[in-house]
């Protein structure tokens, strides 16, 4: 039976922010709209479940932090009657990149025994998706657009996406075997299409190329802003991997790391996956963000080139510092997820030519700017050469 499906889902929408010099300013909005507000920290308390698994995740994957800085508040007071919804767990995040001045607000919840018609629902409208929160109806990207207006965002995201990981898959209990014979029905869950069987498999296959796996019990696909990640808990070869663990943690450390005791978790933050993700769409954001700058500045030409140039710069700046987050991840194999989730956005190529933009850009105000000086030192020396005639006039 395969239409028996536990799965974690998550929508997530990123907002340009400007730089945010504050974050006491930010946490007290946020608290103005959110009076429970939960800040998070890799050492501090957590009062919440999932709080609790992305401590675990984050101090066992990333030691000391992320490769990359970021603020995360959980907003309790985004929680709908969740279990009237049939969902089993909620939780609702903003995050704060300080190093692309960019936010993520998120929303997360878990599924059990629901079906694929469900599922590929989710794909194509889950985030419209009306449930019943305390202060009334709404649904995740209504409940985003509330909070975004209340912090001053622009009123459409530059990105976003959908994650959802499966934790049981009917019956099955083999990756392999899942990407063998139900192919297909992958292809509805990450593209949202309900003629998923009646869908070529050589196409199914080309929208599937993309996905990384460091276990034979895991594997995550990604297309587009959509990403499906297979997580079989409960399979046999997941009991061996933790049977395994036990014995190493027990020998080598005298117990096992809690990272390997993690469950289902509404967060998608097993094996790193979150954070995986967030951090590609964190860059697509910014590229996006570009892209509308670089555009505005075609528009409007009117606005100060020493602001200009200092813009373009920061933005290549910006791009930069990401991608070597890439390579100076510790761990290889997440280094390995993150340039495959970057191939699958087609992001190499587009970056490329933001840099070539950015570096015409900057030449372009150069031009200008030098043009426009020259100007000035043209018409600085014509009124000296005619003060010094006046000068001669004068004394004559």
């Amino acid at each position: 039976m395969q239409d028996s499906i536990n799965a974690n889902i998550s929508h997530a929408y990123y907002y340009n922010a400007a730089a945010i010099s504050d974050l006491g300013a930010l946490s007290d909005k946020l608290r103005d709209a959110c009076p429970q507000l939960l800040p998070y920290s890799l050492r501090g308390a957590a009062p919440l479940p999932a709080m609790r698994d992305m401590q675990v995740v984050e101090d066992f994957l990333h030691g000391g932090g992320q490769t990359y800085q970021v603020h995360r508040w959980f907003l309790p007071e985004l929680t709908p009657d969740f279990a009237a919804a049939g969902l089993h767990d909620w939780c609702a995040m903003l995050a704060y990149f300080p190093e692309t001045s960019i936010i993520a607000i998120s929303f997360h919840y878990t599924l059990e025994n629901t079906t694929t018609d469900n599922l590929i629902a989710l794909r194509q409208s889950g985030d419209g998706r009306t449930y019943r929160f305390p202060g009334g109806e709404g649904s995740c990207k209504s409940k985003a657009a509330e909070l975004a207006a209340v912090l001053g965002l622009p009123h459409e995201p530059l990105e976003g996406s959908y994650l959802a990981e499966i934790t049981r898959f009917g019956d099955y209990t083999d990756i392999e075997a899942i990407h063998r014979e139900q192919l297909q029905r992958l292809y509805g869950f990450i593209s949202g299409d309900e003629g998923y069987d009646f869908v070529p498999a050589e196409l199914a296959e080309e929208r599937l190329s993309s996905y990384w796996s460091s276990r034979d019990f895991i594997r995550i696909y990604a297309s587009g802003k959509a990403f499906i990640f297979l997580n079989l808990i409960d399979s046999p070869a997941h009991q061996a991997y933790l049977q395994r663990q036990h014995q190493f943690g027990t020998a080598t450390y005298g117990g096992v790391n809690p990272y390997f005791l993690l469950r289902s978790c509404p967060l998608t933050v097993n094996h790193g996956i979150l954070f995986s993700v967030e951090f590609v769409m964190m860059l697509k954001a910014l590229i996006n963000d570009v892209l509308a700058f670089q555009s505005e500045y075609s528009n409007n030409r009117n606005q100060s080139y020493y602001k200009r140039i200092r813009e373009t710069r920061e933005f290549r700046r910006k791009i930069i510092m990401v991608l070597e987050k890439v390579e100076s991840t510790a761990i290889a194999e997440i280094g390995q997820l993150s340039n495959m989730l970057l191939d699958s956005q087609n992001i190499a190529p587009i970056i490329d030519q933001v840099k070539y933009l950015l570096e015409l850009l900057e030449a372009d105000l150069s031009l200008i700017y030098s043009e426009r000086n020259n100007m000035l030192v043209t018409a600085l020396t014509l009124i000296g050469l005619l003060f010094a005639a006046w000068q001669i006039i004068l004394a004559l």
